[in-house]
């Protein structure tokens, strides 16, 4: 028991900061049914605020700012501010939505500070004492005592305050408080600035421990997500005991870890709350996580766009493969890798536009198709394969993948869903990518272009062949049956269920083919640039792409068209820096902008042009209906 000390005290550290996280994640869904996926954003930008006040202040001044000021403003103007406008939207809209600030706000912390991590110097003493023959920090215990604390000011607020009893009251039936005369609005909000201030507290206790960087404080509240969902999104006791509880399993995995000696387990530790928020989720009865927001029903409008969408968009896709084909003589060097990379990565974007824009359904997973379709590839090449075989062979490859994502899919949907990719893509990254079946210890692959794509405008012209295909392959799965029962699943999969359709076989499909194409271009991006590391492709990146997708317009080829060209094609022209570094947080902006707009960037753009026309069409009705008017009245005269 000795030997195990160091690591269950160093866990509870760890789960006393988890503790806060989640708390006050539960406090803000409990309250407006809305679940932040940028909670831990908030509680980033929080911390690097304590780090800018520490710089001119006093420790305890700065963090009363950034936890008492700072926290709550931002929780404000989130909750209360933006995502109060989707009120009604489906709850994969929120998620979206949720997504674009959480990647706003990293956005502005890397501008504005940069990526390399900072050193945070200590809160509280580091000095050390013996308990049970071990040295234990009073830092530590400091972090414990806090989370402690606060937990049990949290639940004495909800039981002896009279706010708090109005928060209960809402959270048990929030039209029913309101009709007894509770300020619903009021008492959200001060739950989403409490819940803002709980995830800054978590986010300045740790610094200390693993330094300030933007992504690793963005996911350290993330790793809250599965305590969280341990208590049921509810419970605040279950989720504070569930944040312990993983933070000492952590510490322990570390100690085996270490004692195995097997590298390729070393990512066993941080991965294990993403195991776990992946399992509850997927092996808990059906419809026991289940949004508590609701859905307004709006009238359905047929619209000109709606039937250019049902049909093959012939027309779209024969000029920009037009523009495509003849571009690349006018091109060379950097700019006629720059136009490949523009051409891959519309197959990526229409492979996610299936789930996110057909099926409306949120994967947060997706550069794990790509990713293993470039090591599969990398592997089958160093075996011999011939590469067109190899191509097709590491891409089926991830159709049992695919199919395996498909699970969540089918027993979960909207938030939910998300937070089960989530979790898949990370323990993914965390644990698979540094094995053999990936990188393997030397933590990159090398792929050699065969003979006849030693050219980089050979490789060109076949890559755009081959995302032709794809384009060709996805747009007619949008017109045909399956793609019609997708729709319907997406807009109401009871009524589709009551008509004797199974969701199943189609959400699986979907799945794998989405797979299927993101492991082809996976492979072609691996093939382009010819050397891949896990740095290239991690989990974030999948986030990036789906509020690129949604801000451009997922629903059709187009919006994948318009998210390559911004992703890829804007950076490369406008080499500026401050463009680089301030492109992620206009993703994100655009995605939570525009997240409940029909398609997008795109679907905005043809609203326009559909109102100018129609208003165009009614000047010149009333143009020739007045000059009609003008005639009888001279022909009235004249007789």
């Amino acid at each position: 028991m000795r030997a195990y000390m160091p690591f269950i005290v160093s866990g509870l550290t760890s789960g006393a900061v988890y503790a806060l996280a989640a708390l006050g994640l539960v406090l803000t869904y409990r309250t407006s049914g809305v679940f932040n996926f940028g909670h831990g954003a908030i509680g980033m930008a929080a911390t690097y605020a304590f780090y800018t006040f520490r710089q001119h202040l006093p420790t305890a001044v700065a963090m009363v700012l950034a936890i008492g000021v700072v926290a709550p403003i931002l929780g404000l103007i989130i909750g209360r501010g933006f995502l109060r406008r989707l009120e009604g939207a489906s709850p994969a809209t929120y998620v979206v939505a949720s997504l674009g600030l959480l990647v706003t706000l990293q956005g502005v912390a890397a501008a504005l500070y940069g990526s390399n991590t900072r050193t945070v110097d200590p809160i509280f003493p580091t000095s050390t004492y013996r308990l049970f023959d071990v040295n234990v920090g009073i830092d530590q215990t400091l972090v414990v005592a806090v989370a402690i604390a606060a937990g049990l000011g949290l639940v004495a607020f909800f039981r002896f305050t009279h706010l708090g009893l109005q928060t209960r009251a809402v959270v048990d039936d929030r039209n029913l408080a309101g009709m007894a005369g509770s300020a619903t609005g009021r008492i959200t909000a001060v739950a989403w600035m409490l819940g803002a201030a709980f995830a800054a507290t978590s986010g300045i206790l740790f610094a200390p421990f693993i330094g300030l960087d933007s992504i690793l404080l963005t996911l350290l509240v993330v790793e809250a997500f599965a305590a969280a969902v341990i208590g049921g999104l509810r419970s605040f006791g279950i989720t504070a005991a569930a944040a312990f509880g993983l933070g000492v399993a952590q510490g322990l995995a570390t100690k085996f870890v270490g004692e195995s000696g097997v590298r390729s387990l070393a990512g066993l530790p941080s991965s294990l709350s993403f195991i776990v928020l992946f399992l509850v989720l997927v092996v808990s009865r059906k419809g026991r996580f289940r949004e508590v927001i609701s859905v307004r029903v709006r009238p359905v409008k047929v619209r000109p766009s709606a039937a250019v969408r049902r049909n093959f968009p012939v027309r779209p896709v024969v000029a920009a493969v037009a523009v495509a084909a003849v571009l690349p003589p006018f091109l060379s060097g950097s700019r006629l890798l720059t136009l490949t990379a523009t051409v891959i990565f519309v197959l990526v974007f229409i492979s996610l536009s299936l789930l996110v824009g057909l099926s409306r359904q949120v994967s947060l997973a997706h550069a794990v198709f790509v990713v293993f379709g470039a090591t599969s590839l990398s592997h089958l090449l160093s075996a011999g394969v011939p590469y067109p075989v190899a191509l097709l062979l590491s891409a089926l490859a991830m159709v049992p993948v695919g199919a395996l994502m498909a699970i969540p899919a089918i027993r979960l949907s909207g938030l939910f869903l998300a937070l089960a990719t989530l979790g898949f893509g990370i323990l993914a990254q965390n644990l698979l990518f540094s094995t053999a079946l990936a990188f393997g210890s030397d933590a990159r692959i090398v792929i050699s272009r065969p003979g006849f794509l030693t050219g980089d405008m050979a490789f060109y012209y076949f890559a755009l062949a081959v995302v032709v295909l794809g384009i060709v392959a996805v747009e007619v799965l949008r017109v045909s049956r399956l793609g019609r029962i997708l729709t319907g699943l997406a807009d109401s999969p009871t009524a589709m269920e009551s008509l004797g359709i199974n969701p199943l076989a189609a959400r699986v499909l979907t799945f794998c083919v989405a797979a299927f194409l993101a492991a082809i271009a996976g492979g072609l991006l691996g093939t382009m640039v010819q050397v891949v590391n896990p740095i290239t492709f991690n989990f974030f990146q999948s986030l990036v792409w789906l509020t690129v997708l949604v801000a451009a317009g997922a629903a059709t080829f187009g919006g994948s068209v318009v998210a390559s060209l911004v992703l890829v094609t804007v950076p490369a022209v406008l080499t500026s820096s401050a463009i680089t570094e301030w492109q992620p947080v206009a993703f994100g902006i655009g995605a939570a902008l525009l997240a409940q707009a029909d398609n997008g960037l795109v679907g905005v753009v043809r609203g326009f042009d559909l109102a100018a026309r129609a208003a165009a069409s009614r000047s010149r009705l009333e143009s020739r209906r007045a000059l009609e008017r003008y005639a009888r009245s001279l022909r009235t005269v004249s007789s």
